[in-house]
């Protein structure tokens, strides 16, 4: 482990009291700690950008799986259901929720510089079509990192320096090796900005039923189109994508003391029983064991 790292994993150590995740003073920044899984667990993961300082996590989404670890951080651009599991006896890192806004003014921000600075060096050249990223973290982001973490305790610190270290660490990604797959993505002509306003509408409209045609007239493309770019972005077919968000939405719902039948209807199920049964197999458990 890196110098570097291991400052990194102590600082974590002395935030992440408790199991989970815990918030700092910035807003969107926190650390995460968990132990072994002994299966693997569904969850619903929003927008963030994660550092792991120490274990190693499987995170699968769809038919694909993304493995990272100690040095390693792991990007997710937009909402989505995932199952994970620590593959190691614990696992530790540091996370920034993402503003999709201020991560599209940077690219912005970016480019008109080296427009202005054509001799200046810029990223590789490369493509991705999905919206979850993983790669090895330099020793810069890693440092800027435990800038974050040391001023996210300090209230004042937090207060001035905490979003002028956040948009470093969005120029640190957008400028790494895969800074210009991720700025592709990003900017108005990319895949992201149509399926993101799609992604919107599907969280926006969970207490109705919600269908494909809706989704690809938001997005502006016809049904296959759509259908193909949403599946190579999110790693799930669009309507899979609906019933696993609809499905971790009645959880928290349920979690909060709301009964299951009124938990189904707030995400548009018609049927109970429909909404029973695709619960027990999603979940492994009936809505009633949820606790």
């Amino acid at each position: 482990m890196s110098k570097n790292l291991s400052k990194l994993n102590a600082l974590i150590e002395q935030m992440a009291i408790n199991e989970g995740s815990s918030s700092s003073m910035i807003e969107g920044v926190g650390v995460y700690r968990s132990a072994k899984s002994p299966k693997c667990a569904p969850h619903f993961y929003e927008p963030l950008i994660c550092l792991v300082s120490s274990g190693e996590k499987l995170c699968h989404v769809g038919e694909s799986t993304f493995r990272y670890q100690a040095g390693d951080f792991f990007i997710n651009f937009l909402p989505m259901p995932v199952s994970t599991e620590v593959t190691s006896n614990e696992i530790l890192s540091a996370t920034l929720n993402i503003n999709l806004v201020k991560l599209a003014d940077m690219v912005l921000r970016i480019e008109r510089e080296e427009e202005a600075h054509p001799d200046v060096a810029r990223a590789e050249k490369s493509h991705s079509t999905s919206c979850v990223v993983v790669g090895k973290a330099s020793e810069v982001l890693t440092d800027t990192f435990i800038k974050l973490l040391t001023v996210s305790n300090h209230p004042l610190e937090a207060a001035i320096l905490g979003e002028s270290i956040v948009d470093e660490i969005y120029y640190r990604i957008l400028t790494s090796e895969h800074g210009y797959a991720l700025r592709i993505l990003l900017n108005q002509y990319g895949q992201i900005q149509p399926i993101s306003k799609a992604v919107n509408f599907i969280h926006n409209n969970m207490d109705r039923t919600i269908q494909i045609h809706e989704l690809a007239n938001i997005a502006n493309m016809s049904k296959t189109s759509f259908f193909n770019a949403f599946k190579n972005l999110m790693h799930v077919p669009p309507m899979q994508y609906v019933k696993s968000t609809k499905l971790q939405k009645a959880q928290a719902l349920l979690k909060q003391g709301m009964q299951a039948n009124e938990a189904s209807f707030h995400v548009g199920y018609n049927s109970f029983s429909q909404f029973s049964r695709e619960y027990k197999r999603f979940f492994g458990f009936p809505p009633s064991h949820t606790h």
